[in-house]
């Protein structure tokens, strides 16, 4: 029978109008590029256009991502939108970046998205959030700040400058006047050592109409070339469709000019800054932000009078000309993929894409644990049951029982702090990880979680209200059980209510651990996890048992089940089986049937050693038998906490 649960999956799903050549659709390819793994593993890039010139040379250079697709997907957790038509689509959490800050920008952004509120949006500059400000705040989105568009390369490619030969300058952009085109020739004329390398061609863009002026502004540029005398100095060449391969256009190259009129952001001059090349740009550039005069170039204002900006760029050409590779690249290393770019904006690629496991104003520290040999594809679930909770003040820590060098991955895999026992895994080790998360919280609550467990995406938010409301200081719930691609009810245990479990009896034990929030003092009030696990998840027992010894109260929310528990060949049961025996009452039922063995007495029916094994319980349960043993204590006398177990 088919499962009525369904766990969302985290799967961003990058929306653009298409994949021809323009600063928009690079960046998008690139946004993807800067995901962490596990993210861009799950990520659909969702086409509205059946031309995506720029897709082939993009998978050529190392381009992937979960999925490419002509048609909307029908199930992502969200849109990131580069242009995109919402038209017909199902609503969901939508997430937008802003590109551009001029007039026609503005009109298509009001009537693309001018009826959507609650939007996460981000500006490729602080100029375009800027323009934006008061609609953002007038259709109440969220704005999580400036996201410039990545940079793949980060390489050194600027020419060896001679004072007294040749200026290669180099130029990239759309064939139109307001890019500052039709300044070259002036340029070339006003500064006789110049040679400008202009990457640039009619066939830029899908719409006829633009293509159209795109031909006839080329066109213009050459004619006028011809007229100046310049014509063998102006170096033309069509842009090419490769996204994360541009080197090939800045090789030699002294500095590059970015004379627009106004640009959100313009790539082509991080693209240059990234390469060690210097540029010059207007201050209507978003860049401008990124430009230090004398430093990595030269700002100057953009007048429509292409001789006049002619006359002011030649100038700043010829400073800038001079000016440090090593500057230009410190300048550029958070713009670019080859340096720090995925580190540098981390965060707010997480929140754009909701996929973010470190929030701000945490008071819940989740600890994620996982041992080596296990499927990295169950922690990939895990992380990604996080990302969907609809609560979002919590931060992660992975707890990893293996050598450095399998843990280290996982951490950068993640983006995560953390905890690492550096031995070869251990059944005993998972209770010492959790341990030392719980000593290290500096939030209110602690979640320990599991690899192979998912949390439903209310479990934060229900377990905090919940916790706070009962005034409890441990809060549980029901499980589900994932099982064969089937998520149902586990409804063989817990079978008995929170209050009856504190006998000193670990098989007593009705608090699913996978299901658990604390307060990280009344925890450490009570000594923590154990040093060591021991039995069959008896060191979560022991906790449970001393926090209700100092008072703890406690809460098992029956109404619903926001916890999946995975059940598949490698969950330690048998393992622990092995190890540690069965439990306390099969235990003492076999020792008493060797002790009646040994008296020479035949047990041969079951209700006789059930009756036995009922006399041993309530024994048990005798004030002195309250406390659990020393064994099941765990924790080794004198031991540091902070100190790794043994194997």
């Amino acid at each position: 029978m088919a499962s009525s649960y369904h766990l969302p999956r985290v799967n961003p799903c990058f929306v653009t109008h298409n994949l021809a050549l323009g600063g928009a659709q690079t960046a998008v390819l690139r946004y993807i590029s800067a995901l962490p793994e596990w993210v861009r593993e799950r990520t659909t890039l969702y086409s509205q256009s059946d031309d995506m010139p720029l897709l082939d040379p993009a998978e050529k250079s190392g381009f992937s991502c979960g999925e490419v697709t002509r048609e909307a997907p029908v199930d992502p957790s969200s849109w990131f939108l580069s242009y995109g038509d919402l038209s017909g689509l199902p609503q969901r959490p939508t997430s937008l970046v802003l590109h551009s800050w001029d007039d026609a920008g503005w009109r298509f952004i009001n009537r693309a998205y001018g009826d959507l509120h609650g939007m996460a949006v981000a500006g490729v500059s602080q100029q375009v959030l800027d323009r934006y400000a008061g609609w953002a705040k007038e259709k109440n989105h969220d704005v999580v700040g400036v996201m410039t568009p990545p940079v793949s390369e980060f390489t050194s490619a600027k020419g060896k400058f001679d004072p007294k030969g040749r200026i290669v300058v180099g130029w990239m952009g759309r064939p139109l006047e307001s890019k500052g085109l039709m300044t070259l020739p002036y340029l070339l004329q006003a500064e006789p050592r110049m040679v400008i390398r202009a990457w640039t061609g009619a066939d830029t863009a899908g719409l006829d109409y633009t293509q159209r002026t795109q031909a006839e502004a080329l066109a213009k540029v050459k004619s006028l070339a011809e007229k100046l005398g310049v014509a063998d100095r102006l170096d033309i060449r069509p842009l090419d469709f490769n996204p994360f391969n541009y080197r090939h256009r800045l090789d030699g190259c002294h500095v590059l000019l970015g004379n627009s009129e106004k640009e959100g952001f313009l790539l082509t001059a991080a693209e240059a800054l990234s390469c060690g090349i210097p540029v010059v740009v207007t201050k209507t550039c978003g860049i401008a932000n990124f430009i230090k005069n004398g430093y990595n170039g030269y700002l100057i204002d953009w007048n429509s009078n292409p001789k006049k900006l002619a006359r002011v760029a030649q100038k700043a050409l010829l400073k800038a000309a001079t000016l440090s590779t090593a500057d230009c690249l410190s300048s550029a290393a958070d713009l670019s993929l080859g340096a720090n770019y995925a580190e540098a904006h981390r965060d707010i690629l997480g929140r754009m894409t909701g996929t973010c496991l470190n929030h701000s104003n945490a008071n819940v520290t989740i600890g994620l644990r996982i041992h080596k040999g296990t499927d990295v594809s169950k922690l990939d679930d895990a992380v990604q049951s996080l990302a969907s909770q609809t609560y979002k003040r919590f931060k992660v820590k992975l707890l990893v029982d293996g050598p450095w060098s399998f843990a280290e991955p996982l951490a950068k895999r993640y983006g995560l702090p953390l905890i690492c026992t550096g031995l070869e895994p251990d059944i005993e080790h998972c209770s010492w990880l959790h341990r030392q998360a719980v000593a290290e919280c500096d939030t209110e609550y602690y979640k320990p979680l599991d690899y192979d467990d998912q949390l439903m995406p209310t479990y934060l938010e229900r377990a905090v209200h919940m916790i706070e409301q009962k005034k409890a200081d441990v809060y549980g719930c029901l499980l589900l059980t994932h099982e064969n691609g089937e998520i149902t009810p586990r409804l063989h245990w817990p079978n008995k209510g929170v209050e009856t479990m504190f006998s000193g009896n670990s098989d007593d034990n009705m608090l699913p651990h996978s299901s658990v929030l604390l307060r990280a003092e009344v925890a450490r009030k009570a000594g923590n996890y154990q040093e060591r696990a021991i039995g069959l998840g008896a060191d979560d027992y022991h906790l449970w048992y001393r926090m209700h010894q100092v008072g703890a109260q406690f809460f098992r929310d029956d109404e619903v089940r926001n916890v999946v528990y995975r059940i598949h060949e490698q969950n330690s049961l048998a393992i622990r089986r092995a190890r540690f025996g069965d439990t306390q009452k099969k235990r003492k039922e076999s020792l008493l049937q060797k002790a009646a063995a040994a008296a020479g007495i035949a047990v041969m029916a079951a209700p006789v050693a059930a009756g036995t094994v009922g006399c041993a319980d309530d024994a048990a349960k005798q004030p002195e038998a309250k406390a659990p043993d020393a064994r099941a204590e765990g924790a080794t006398p004198g031991a540091n906490p902070a100190d790794p177990p043994h194997s």
